[in-house]
């Protein structure tokens, strides 16, 4: 007997592969995302000075850092929503600064508080997104709306207006927006925060999928778990600059035996200061 989760399992797998027009063939030698030497800076606040890195066809590459470090800043110049003080971004081979358009095509975006418009519907809130990605209407499309709730587990949410869903159900909804037009270049910004278990297992298959079928996805998360389990590569980002990147086997070698991500992490970007923390417990106790 099929289980629950199996057979859901299955289900995203058929809808990636015979949805998903990416190639795996070119998979890990295509750089999709090319940041080069990005720098963004608020007046005297260097956010971000002098980023470079890359997300290859058929990877995801987690973009880690202490709140405060740019990322959110580096996802935003690389969707386009922040002009950078300098440095280049191409997406698919685009040069973001003179192709923004066709840029913009490629990618979807899941943000980490998504901006809804809480007077609609979900699905009238997806059918304005396909109509802003120039998708035809008609049947083919209301199916392929109807699936992705379905796989994302809101579909008897759809009729419902957006002010009535819950942050885990906004963030879904989110994500189908981000896929409707089958991009190339997936960018998640902590998708998985407020979600339910199996949210968040639906997500990371949905994620894994698209990796298998081609596609290019950036994603940055504080679930150390996550990125360790989930992510090909990662790159560490502290105060704006890139401190570490590679492979977990590489990021060991960097950071002189650490074994667990976490640690890996708080020995390059500084971890809990243990001193005043013993202090504030041997005075509550």
């Amino acid at each position: 007997m099929v289980d629950a989760t199996t057979e859901g399992n299955g289900r995203l797998r058929d809808w990636i592969v015979k949805t998903y027009i990416l190639s795996g063939e070119a998979s890990g030698t295509i750089a999709m995302i090319e940041v080069i030497e990005l720098t963004r800076k608020f007046g005297e606040l260097t956010a971000v000075c002098g980023l470079t890195f890359s997300v290859r066809a058929g990877e995801i590459y987690g973009l880690l850092g202490p709140n405060g470090s740019g990322k959110t800043t580096t996802m935003r110049m690389i969707l386009g929503l922040l002009r950078p003080t300098s440095g280049t971004v191409r997406v698919g081979g685009h040069d973001l600064s003179k192709e923004i358009v066709a840029a913009k095509r490629m990618m979807g975006y899941v943000p980490e508080e998504p901006v809804l418009p809480e007077t609609l519907t979900g699905w009238e809130y997806m059918n304005y997104i396909s109509d802003i990605w120039r998708i035809e209407r008609g049947p083919q499309r209301e199916a392929e709306i109807e699936r992705l709730f379905g796989l994302l587990d809101i579909l008897d949410a759809s009729d419902d207006l957006i002010e009535t869903y819950s942050k885990g159900m906004s963030r879904k909804l989110s994500l189908a927006a981000a896929l409707i037009h089958r991009p190339r270049v997936l960018i998640m910004d902590e998708v998985q925060a407020g979600i339910d278990p199996k949210g968040a297992a639906v997500i990371k298959q949905i994620t894994l999928g698209l990796r298998e079928r081609g596609a290019a996805i950036l994603m940055s998360t504080h679930v150390l778990e996550i990125a360790e389990r989930m992510c090909d590569r990662i790159g560490i980002i502290h105060e704006g600059t890139m401190v570490a990147e590679g492979t977990m086997e590489q990021l060991r070698s960097k950071a002189e035996g650490e074994k667990s991500l976490e640690d890996i992490f708080l020995s390059l970007t500084g971890g809990p200061d243990m001193h005043r923390i013993a202090e504030f417990l041997e005075e509550v106790g």
